[in-house]
């Protein structure tokens, strides 16, 4: 089973008045009593796509809509996330391919024959294991054809379809990203200074322990996730004693440890099962909303496990294959088309005008209540 083809794209950016493009509001989806964007004729998103960002918002209770914690961010530095987080998911995937590749029955057939035939010829065993989807789902992801033609896709789609799916959280593409931006988006005052070498390989050590668990489990412990966090915090907390405020060198590294603690959100799970509540109330849905609810989320097609999902991935395929073709959104072969990751500071100023306090619970305004408190080595 593909266990890299999915994404997020829950931060959604929204023009800050008619007729401005240079910065935006983030605005978060609706409680874990519904998603809410089921409904309607077409997407109810709008505007420009932060991919990665539905388990963030999810994860850290950040329910709040335009208020005064929904800082302005530039317009331009989410498209380039979206170009930065689309370039990670296509590396890994030809390292899945690979993977896949040495799973199948012929065991003389390449990486890239095998991917030829995921796309062009699927087997209905393809179909059935979600890779095929999987696929075609990657090339709908691009940014160019997801803004401008996917998300406002109004091709119905049977909402019984879509309960029927086995959605996967796909947590590779993040770790992906965390392991870069731990490497090469290191700023260079804690990349030269001896006194936090040993901090940095802390932070190294857990990103590659959380991406073995994801290879087993496609999920990341809570234990390894509150080390992470606990290594991030001690970082931060030498740079409270080391950097003054408001000098470019602690800017640069709160950037840096902001991206660490909001990709750590992003990889914990999301509850599908209280987003998909909502459809409850509409016989249909459209294409749009379904992918825009799987990009939200960093959700994939797993594995069908009975006839009714079979049945179900049967009927989606050719109506994701349908999109591809209406949008031409047939991208290169991930195995032979490889390209340098974009520079990592695309990530890590993404997070830049978000404050520390984002990154914990907040309060539900449907209701008043708090979240429990974070374990031990939450950020504060």
């Amino acid at each position: 089973m593909l266990r890299s083809f999915g994404f997020a794209s829950v931060l959604v950016v929204v023009l800050s008045a008619p007729g401005t493009s240079a910065h935006a509001q983030y605005r978060y989806p609706a409680g874990y009593g519904g998603w809410g964007g089921w409904g309607g004729g077409g997407s109810t998103v709008q505007g420009n796509i932060a991919s990665g960002m539905g388990n963030y918002a999810a994860g850290a209770g950040a329910y709040n809509v335009q208020t005064a914690q929904a800082r302005s961010i530039n317009a331009n530095t989410a498209m380039q996330w979206n170009d930065y987080m689309y370039a990670v998911n296509k590396q890994n995937s030809a390292t899945v391919m690979a993977r896949l590749n040495k799973q199948q029955k012929n065991v003389n057939e390449t990486a890239d024959a095998t991917y030829k035939r995921l796309h062009d010829n699927p087997e209905p065993h393809d179909i059935h294991t979600g890779d095929a989807l999987n696929i075609v789902l990657t090339e709908l992801a691009n940014p160019k054809v997801y803004t401008q033609f996917v998300q406002k896709s109004t091709q119905p789609i049977d909402s019984r379809l879509v309960k029927s799916i086995n959605f996967q959280f796909a947590a590779q593409m993040i770790l992906i990203s965390l392991d870069d931006i731990s490497t090469r988006g290191v700023p260079d005052v804690l990349a030269t200074n001896p006194a936090f070498e040993a901090d940095r390989q802390a932070i190294r050590a857990l990103v590659a322990k959380g991406k073995k668990e994801a290879e087993s489990s496609n999920q990341v412990s809570t234990e390894t996730l509150r080390s992470f966090r606990e290594a991030v915090k001690v970082l931060q907390g030498k740079a409270d004693s080391t950097f003054a405020q408001g000098t470019r060198q602690r800017d640069e590294v709160d950037n840096y440890l902001k991206a660490l603690y909001g990709m750590s959100k992003m990889l914990e799970q999301p509850k599908v099962e209280q987003f998909l509540k909502g459809l409850n109330q509409y016989p249909t849905t459209t294409m749009g909303h379904l992918i825009t609810f799987m990009q939200s989320f960093n959700l994939h097609f797993g594995v069908a496990k009975n006839p009714e999902q079979e049945a179900a991935y049967d009927q989606i395929y050719p109506m994701l294959v349908q999109l591809r073709d209406q949008s031409q959104g047939q991208g290169s072969n991930p195995v032979t088309a490889q390209a340098p990751l974009p520079d990592p500071k695309h990530a890590t100023s993404f997070f830049s005008r978000m404050d520390y306090s984002h990154f914990q619970p907040q309060p539900d305004p449907h209701t008043g209540a708090v979240p429990a408190p974070p374990a031990p080595g939450q950020p504060r």
